[in-house]
């Protein structure tokens, strides 16, 4: 007969209990499964409270029913899966990357953004791509001898005494160098498991790639001239050893701070200096005398050799042309010669007296000589036609 038929006592349960028609109580509820699950696994007595079966007392719960069992297993199965599930996601930031590994291998790298991860089967390591590092780097190094020999010295005979000395040690300088290095993460994967200790590895390098790249400059070269080359070649070298590295760090600058000599000889360097910029100064003050006086120089002996070509044109062609009238009068004077010696003679005294201001005329009744002061009454006749 079903529990619930109609005129019967429907707030009898198909278990023998009575039906409560009140809405559950959620907290009872709670209470009631927190209880139920510390007697199910820890096995203990309970509180005396209001237990699963409501009579109190002291006896230790047992699990009435499996379906009950199962449905308290199946709850807290459930609860660990969501809280496991909700545990994976996570925000990696603008500025970061984050490395995945599904049981301990390389998975994939993520990019900026909301992200889930399989908490217990993969793991994750973030890194900042973005954020500048620095580290100052000070020491003494070698610079390379004056002589620009580094060779090894060979055996010099010094009182009879056979002694080796190498050329590095007697004519290499110590400098010492301060300067700063920035660099950044640019591979998470490489500078997370490539290296042991990528950060130190990058003091090393730099360290070494100074070291390497002093050792090839002279001193005052090093003190003077060379700083900007110095910072840019340990840039290049560091570059070049930390990719050959695999490391996962960029060097991005090498500031160079100080490059000193050593205390014994740094007053010397310091005149040496002084003297090179006095040098310096000096160069420029003459290149600014040069741009401003070579200019003018080049236009006077352009202007002079053009003066000189309208002359060389010139004298050549009267040439020319005197040889061409001399031709012509050599070809009239063969014909006639009496003739053409007579215009020759009359045009030459044309031309003589036509530029003389005094005539002398030879008077033939007598030895006297007539004075014609032709220049005066030239002058004499302007003077009387300016009158008029």
């Amino acid at each position: 007969m079903p529990w619930n038929e109609p005129g019967k006592n429907n707030n009898q349960d198909p278990w023998g209990g009575k039906r409560d028609q009140r809405p559950p109580d959620l907290d009872k509820m709670l209470g009631n499964l927190v209880r139920k699950l510390r007697a199910l696994f820890t096995h203990q007595k309970g509180n005396g409270g209001n237990g699963g079966n409501g009579n109190g007392g002291n006896r230790s719960w047992q699990p009435s029913h499996p379906k009950e069992i199962k449905y308290v297993l199946g709850l807290v199965a459930s609860g660990l899966a969501l809280l496991w599930f909700l545990s994976g996601f996570f925000i990696v930031n603008p500025a970061e990357e984050t490395v995945i590994l599904r049981f301990g291998r390389y998975a994939e790298t993520l990019q900026p953004g909301l992200h889930w991860f399989a908490r217990f089967i993969e793991s994750k390591y973030t890194v900042d791509v973005q954020k500048i590092y620095s580290f100052s780097l000070q020491g003494d190094f070698l610079t390379k001898s004056s002589d620009q020999n580094d060779l090894p010295g060979q055996m010099i005979q010094l009182d009879n005494t056979k002694k080796t000395s190498s050329a590095a040690d007697q004519s290499k300088n110590l400098v010492n160098v301060e300067l700063n290095v920035q660099y950044r993460i640019n591979d998470p994967q490489a500078y997370l498991f490539n290296l042991v200790n990528p950060d130190d590895t990058i003091q090393q390098v730099t360290s070494g790639a100074l070291s390497d790249v002093i050792g090839t400059m002279k001193l005052d070269e090093a003190l003077t001239t060379g700083r900007e080359f110095l910072s840019s070649a340990v840039l290049e070298r560091s570059r070049q050893v930390l990719k050959s590295y695999n490391a996962g760090l960029e060097v991005l600058a090498v500031t160079l701070r100080k490059v000193q000599a050593p205390d014994q000889v740094r007053a010397a360097f310091n005149d040496v200096n002084r003297a090179d910029q006095d040098r310096s100064t000096y160069i420029q003050q003459a290149q600014a005398y040069a741009s401003k006086v070579v200019p003018i120089a080049q236009g006077n002996a352009a202007r002079t050799l053009a003066d000189a070509t309208a002359y060389q044109q010139q004298v050549v062609l009267g040439a020319q042309a005197n040889v061409a009238r001399y031709q012509a009068v050599l070809k009239v004077y063969l014909t006639s010669p009496d003739v053409t010696r007579e215009r020759m003679y009359l045009d030459t005294m044309q031309n003589i007296l036509q530029n003389t201001t005094k005539i002398l005329v030879d008077v033939n009744a007598g030895n006297n000589l007539v004075y014609l002061p032709l220049d005066k009454l030239l002058k004499q006749n302007s003077e009387q036609g300016d009158k008029k």
